[in-house]
């Protein structure tokens, strides 16, 4: 049996051995020696990360009787950070490396990559609203849909979306994501060279619905639906209502922005950059792009409007000069009062139109530094169809105008019915100090009902063909007006031969001819003012009937001239007058070209001007040149006064006495 001393011998030794291990687990210095570290390890329970959350790491330096001290370090503050026990606290997405260093021997260390990766966002989380906090990143890798209730994203939240993922607001539902300057909301792709599909807004007319310091970033991975429109970042539809406020779309593979035609939307101070196209919106939905938007560097800079050729503009609005141009995309009416704001730009996509037509009314006004433009996609003369305007209003207004590349196709049966803006039977419309350019055909068509009232101060510049006007309504039209470099330099009058000017009115002395173009009836007082010239197509003729006068007194400065549009003899027929009135006055007036066709039967019928049983006229200062008969024919119980009437030698033929003579009678 051991002694007493010798047990104590025995505990002693025991004692010695485990303070001995316990120094060496702090690094000390061991009776046995020093222990020099070899290698450090260091472990954790997984190699990623959640934004978020914090994972612990481990490390171990060997070989065993090593001293365990360690520092620890992070490769990148900016992806995660590291303290002095190992804990990892996420910032960013990536990959972070974190090394452990022996702290008694710096050479010796470990490492471990960790991969910061966002919480998982799944449909239980949002399908009835809820919340997802600020400053923490989430994924999302399906589709989410928001039920019921509302949906807080708050400053700073962070939410990427694989590429099938999308979040869609259902009529239920709503979303309010509405971050800071400082800390803005983010929604973006899982994949930074990828897209995800956007957000859809179906049937939320809530006004919570509110988007704002949110950026938005590659989405329109694949359509909504199978238009090709609904390839959308952000995609409205079903009588939604949204606002969206400071925020940026950027990246899109299709549209930035998608708003159908039911949607309210206010779309304000956003930036809309590096997108196939910047938005597409139903007509009636265009009113909702406000003028403090930035669009830049999107392939298509422009907002495309219209989904179909029967789309309307159909609740009163205003579109505004937005920086980029409305593209009308086809055929598209306007059946409520639209106004263009000062720098709107619509675009008009190859022989598309659009008709104001029902209750709508167009009113635009321009200036000089931001005029109001109707062109095409293209800069070619008759590229898009042009404007109709179909309705009656003190409303359809346009001044400071730019109207340029229209007149691609008729408006009727009839192929020559080709013009850039055209009125119908039954319209009203007045343009000032605006221009007209680079029609394919006319520049403006004016039938009978179509009321021009006031047209002045325009410049018709590199058309084919100008103006065509009804002989009615040709007294509209000012001396103010210029005309520059058309193909045809004329204004053209009337549409049939029983055409008739049917109210008191006076031509204008305009820089280029009246061209008449069939016979036309004078039903009304009509006088011609000094300096203008009126042009007669072949077989034309003026007819001065039923009450009608024709007064047409020049100057010896500025004379008036009716002519052939050709300058061959016997071109025209001439001009009759058939009633008795003391304003049938023709002074300081030449007449060429005329005489083409008999006024009535028998060999002595064709006369330049014509009196007939009912006719009076009075001459004074007049030269007849180049006539394909007489000079003029008076007939039993008509009556002429002249003086100074210079005939060319082509007579007078005085019916009653079946004579001519060289002189008036």
């Amino acid at each position: 049996m051991p002694t007493h001393g010798a047990r104590n011998k025995r505990h002693g030794v025991v004692l010695f051995m485990l303070t001995a291990i316990t120094l060496g687990g702090c690094g000390e210095t061991t009776g046995l020696g020093d222990v020099a570290p070899s290698s450090v390890s260091v472990t954790a329970p997984a190699d990623d990360l959640e934004e978020g959350a914090t994972l612990q790491l481990a490390a171990a330096v060997s070989p065993f009787g090593a001293p365990q001290g360690v520092t620890w370090a992070t490769s990148d503050v900016t992806t995660a950070l590291v303290d002095g026990s190992g804990l990892v606290t996420p910032v960013s997405l990536g990959v972070v490396t974190i090394t452990a260093t022996s702290t008694v021997d710096p050479s010796r260390s470990g490492s471990i990559d960790i991969t910061i990766t966002c919480r998982n966002l799944v449909q239980s989380m949002v399908e009835n609203g809820g919340s997802v906090p600020g400053n923490v990143c989430y994924q999302a890798l399906t589709p989410l849909s928001v039920n019921n209730g509302t949906l807080v994203v708050e400053p700073g939240a962070h939410i990427s979306f694989g590429p099938s993922a999308s979040l869609s607001i259902a009529s239920g539902g709503r979303l309010s994501a509405i971050g800071t300057p400082d800390q803005p909301i983010i929604f973006t792709s899982l994949d930074p060279d990828g897209l995800w599909r956007g957000i859809r807004f179906d049937g939320s007319a809530s006004a919570d619905n509110r988007l704002e310091s949110v950026v938005l970033a590659n989405g329109g991975s694949s359509g909504w639906s199978g238009a090709t429109y609904s390839t959308s970042a952000l995609y409205l539809e079903g009588n939604s209502r949204v606002d969206v406020a400071s925020s940026e779309i950027t990246g899109s593979g299709g549209t930035a922005l998608t708003v159908e035609e039911d949607v309210v939307l206010a779309f304000n101070a956003n930036t809309v950059v590096d997108n196939a196209v910047a938005g597409w919106v139903h007509p009636n939905a265009a009113r909702s792009i406000g003028s403090d938007n930035v669009f830049d560097g999107n392939a298509d800079e422009v907002i495309r409007v219209g989904f179909g050729n029967t789309d309307a503009v159909g609740t009163a609005q205003r579109w505004l000069g937005i920086g980029v141009p409305f593209e009308i995309q086809d055929r598209m009416f306007v059946e409520a009062p639209l106004t263009l704001d000062p720098g709107a730009l619509l675009s008009f996509k190859a022989d598309v139109s659009m008709i104001v037509r029902n209750d709508g009314t167009l009113t635009a006004f321009g200036t000089a530094e931001a005029p109001i433009t109707f062109t095409g996609t293209e800069p070619l003369a008759g590229f898009w169809k042009g404007l109709q305007i179909t309705t009656v209003s003190t409303d359809n207004v346009f001044d400071g105008v730019v109207f340029e590349y229209g007149g691609s196709a008729a408006w009727t049966g009839d192929p020559d019915s080709r013009a850039m803006v055209y009125l119908t039977s039954n319209s009203k419309a007045a343009f000032t100090n605006s221009l007209f350019r680079e029609s394919g055909h006319f520049a403006l068509w004016v039938p009978a009902g179509g009321d021009i009232t006031g047209l002045s101060g325009n410049v018709f510049q590199g058309n084919a063909r100008t103006i065509v006007v009804h002989p009615n309504r040709v007294g509209a039209i000012t001396d103010s007006n210029s005309f520059v470099d058309n193909g045809e330099q004329v204004v053209r009058v009337s549409f049939g031969n029983n055409d008739a000017v049917v109210a008191e009115q006076t031509w204008a002395a305009l820089e280029v001819p009246y061209r008449v173009t069939v016979r036309t009836f004078i039903e009304a007082p009509l006088a011609i003012e000094a300096g203008t010239v009126v042009q007669f197509a072949q077989d034309a003729s003026l007819n001065v009937r039923n009450g009608g006068s024709l007064t047409a007194e020049g100057t010896a400065l500025d004379p008036i001239a009716f002519v052939g549009q050709e300058s061959v003899a016997a071109y025209w027929q001439g001009i009759e007058f058939g009633t008795v009135s003391a304003s049938n006055v023709l002074s300081y007036v030449l007449f060429e070209h005329a005489g083409s066709q008999a006024w009535f039967g028998g060999t002595d019928s064709v006369a330049t001007l014509h009196i007939t049983s009912d006719g009076l006229l009075d001459l004074a200062d007049v030269t007849i040149r180049t006539t394909g008969g007489y000079a003029l024919i008076l007939a039993s119980g008509g009556a002429v006064t002249c003086s100074n009437v210079d005939d060319g030698g082509f007579m007078f033929y005085d019916q009653a006495s079946s004579s001519s003579s060289a002189i008036c009678p």
